[in-house]
């Protein structure tokens, strides 16, 4: 499915260690570079199209995605990565790689 007219984002942070990589109290908040080149590229591969990682710690940014602002506020770290088509919100949490190519798909069968 070519989806190159598409505008698909990924908002993430960069993973931290609240309380100290190795603290027993948390774990870690975020997500690895590594997790995050691997949805990309996913993302990019089936669908023919880029997608843009956005920062949420990066306010002024963010002020360009209110919708997806107010979700980050209300739940916080465990949202990212959030995932938007066009705009919209189709994910949130941490779902693996195929059930976030899956909810996209879905998504874009709708438009």
């Amino acid at each position: 499915m070519a989806g190159n007219d598409k505008t698909i984002r990924v908002f993430t942070m960069r993973q931290q260690f609240p309380c100290g990589p190795r603290s027993a109290c948390c774990g870690p908040i975020g997500q690895s570079e590594e997790e995050i080149a691997n949805l990309t590229n996913a993302i990019e591969n089936r669908f023919g199209c880029n997608a843009e990682v956005v920062d949420v710690m990066n306010g002024a940014e963010m002020q360009k995605h209110l919708s997806v602002l107010r979700v980050v506020r209300a739940f916080g770290p465990a949202a990212l990565p959030i995932i938007a088509l066009d705009g919209e919100v189709v994910s949130m949490g941490n779902p693996t790689r195929e059930e976030a190519l899956e909810t996209i798909e879905e998504k874009m069968k709708q438009v």
